[in-house]
């Protein structure tokens, strides 16, 4: 068997496939049916995207959620979560996968730019700590 050898653009540039994930035995027969006709745009909205979606019935609530969540995020419960959540007896998995793919996408952008600003404001900090030491030293 031979293996083909991977470009240099295919391994700078990660392709990520999300999935869609049922919490196992916690659906019902309607909520299932709906999500059976849905689902092909559910996996158009998450194809590229670097996260999951896991879908989860409230019993008790009679309530359907879709969580936007990365995996390993997910397992450890942590990182950003977003979820949108409909009655079980509605046909609303599209709205609500949109709803939370937007949601977390506007999220994981603010914190990666305040992550950015952090870093600005260290570099600024040391580089004024580093003018002053330098002028005192001379």
């Amino acid at each position: 068997m031979q293996v083909n050898s991977i470009t240099k653009s295919q391994y700078n540039s990660p392709v990520y496939k999300g999935k869609i994930d049922i919490i196992p035995g916690d659906l019902s027969y309607e909520p299932v049916k709906y999500l059976r006709k849905s689902y092909n745009a559910l996996a158009e909205i998450i194809k590229d995207k670097p996260f999951n979606f896991y879908i989860r019935q409230n019993h008790k609530d009679k309530t359907v959620s879709v969580i936007a969540q990365k995996e390993k995020d997910y397992l450890k419960n942590r990182g950003i979560r977003t979820e949108g959540v409909f009655s079980a007896s509605e046909d609303l998995y599209k709205e609500a996968a949109i709803g939370a793919a937007c949601t977390y996408e506007d999220l994981s952008y603010n914190t990666s730019n305040s992550l950015v600003k952090k870093i600005k404001n260290l570099f600024c900090k040391t580089q004024f700590k580093f003018k002053l030491n330098k002028r005192s030293n001379a």
